[in-house]
């Protein structure tokens, strides 16, 4: 996660140290150093100013497939994707209790992430904290359907349960 000192370290988007306003991180730098975006990754982006920036959408799927690539490589279980998320957790093996749950946003550089035994409360409203405007809405609209698919913790224990039987 980037290393975010207040009063010093700024929003790269429009350089200012006011990390008062909803803000979300990278960790770690998914583009090369050469990349217009590199200096874009490990700091802090203002929900406000990623809302309206050009590369948004760029930056963020980078991230979204590397999470993705993660989940396929054994970094955890990719439960469930569509268009403008996914959902994995881990780290466990088959027969132990996850540690985390996380989902991904495609089109903004947010992980909505909650420790296993909390998923309800997190998937109920608990994911809404920290986030504003545009990327809590896109945040709203991604936890609606996962929701639908993990509802409670039992529906989250079945689901990982069909994906690890098919995976083997």
């Amino acid at each position: 996660m980037a290393i975010i000192l207040e009063g010093l370290t700024s929003c790269p988007i429009c350089g200012s140290t006011d990390l008062s306003k909803p803000y979300t991180a990278t960790s770690g730098a998914f583009f090369d150093e050469g990349d217009e975006l590199w200096p874009y990754c490990d700091a802090p982006l203002h929900l406000e100013c990623l809302a309206h920036w050009p590369h948004r959408e760029r930056f963020s799927r980078g991230y979204f497939d590397l999470w993705r690539a993660e989940a396929k490589q054994g970094n955890g279980v990719l439960l469930a994707e569509a268009h403008l998320w996914l959902l994995r957790c881990g780290p466990a093996k088959p027969e132990a209790t996850p540690y985390y749950v996380v989902v991904h946003l495609a089109d903004w550089p947010v992980e909505l992430y909650s420790r296993w035994e909390q998923w309800m409360g997190y998937s109920a409203h608990t994911y809404r904290e920290g986030l504003a405007g545009a990327a809590l809405k896109a945040a709203d609209a991604a936890m609606a359907e996962v929701r639908r698919l993990a509802p409670d913790l039992d529906a989250l224990r079945e689901l990982r349960r069909r994906v690890l039987l098919t995976s083997h």
